[in-house]
């Protein structure tokens, strides 16, 4: 993990928002959570200044003095009355409307922006594509089963590899380095619900061996909006394709930073 108090990182950090999530404490309080995990990879590998966004609308405001947006994935499921299908709560569901509120708003407020470059994961991906007009369902067999083709023991690495990708042609995964066109690659695996029923500005980057999408685009090549369904921030040093996301990202960034201190 890096030295959060490393003073060989550049003073002039891109800065990106990163919407955290809103939790509950048994004492009635609440607070806004982000995972340090995620924050390190940015500071890390994407050489961007991480800045935790409240999960309230009015945070919206603030991307127009921002570098980036990060939408990061959660324990929480996306609320049924937010999507396209708008159906009732599963049971046994942990939901954060506060965040599903935000997300929507941000990423309206980033359509206005298009030089912002947006990344999601796992539940951002969802995110995405659900303001962009997409659907979501659940993966198939029980409703709380986690997308994945290889078993894990008890007490085993839950973001060890646990299925390919296939990366598409064309897209904005496979022009980033690498020469990722046509490959397959491994990634974890952490959720049971998939987005579908997508709108044609949506552009599927990458898929599972089952066909779900793993990774989608919306407005390429115009705007610079990933998601990313498996999480990229956990083992990245050990993973090419999750390092090239992140620099990828770093580099849309510090581009709109230059932008804005030009104007």
């Amino acid at each position: 993990m890096p030295d959060r108090a490393n003073s060989a990182h550049p003073p002039d950090l891109p800065v990106v928002g990163v919407l955290a999530c809103r939790k509950q404490r048994a004492n009635g309080t609440s607070y806004s959570r982000v995972n340090d995990v995620l924050t390190d990879s940015l500071l890390r590998y994407a050489r961007v200044l991480p800045l935790v966004v409240p999960p309230d609308e009015a945070g919206a405001a603030a991307l127009d003095d921002l570098d980036g947006l990060v939408l990061p994935g959660s324990g929480s499921f996306v609320h049924p009355r937010f999507t396209a299908e708008a159906g009732a709560e599963t049971e046994g569901r942990e939901y954060d409307t506060d965040r599903d509120a935000a997300a929507l708003a941000l990423l309206r407020r980033a359509r206005e922006l298009p030089d912002l470059p947006v990344l999601g994961s796992c539940r951002g991906m969802q995110e995405i594509g659900v303001a962009a007009g997409a659907a979501l369902r659940d993966t198939e067999g029980a409703e709380t089963a986690v997308h994945r083709f290889t078993p894990r023991p008890a007490g085993g690495d839950r973001w060890a590899d646990a299925h390919p990708v296939h990366i598409r042609p064309g897209g904005l995964l496979a022009g980033l380095p690498g020469e990722l066109a046509g490959t397959a690659v491994p990634v974890n695996s952490q959720h049971s619900q998939v987005v579908c029923a997508l709108p044609d500005d949506v552009r599927v980057e990458a898929v599972a061996p089952d066909g779900v999408p793993e990774a989608i685009s919306v407005g390429h090549p115009a705007r610079y909006v990933l998601g990313i369904q498996w999480h990229f921030e956990q083992h990245t040093g050990d993973s090419t394709l999750n390092r090239t996301i992140l620099e990828s990202f770093g580099r849309h960034c510090r581009l709109r930073r230059e932008k804005r201190k030009s104007c």
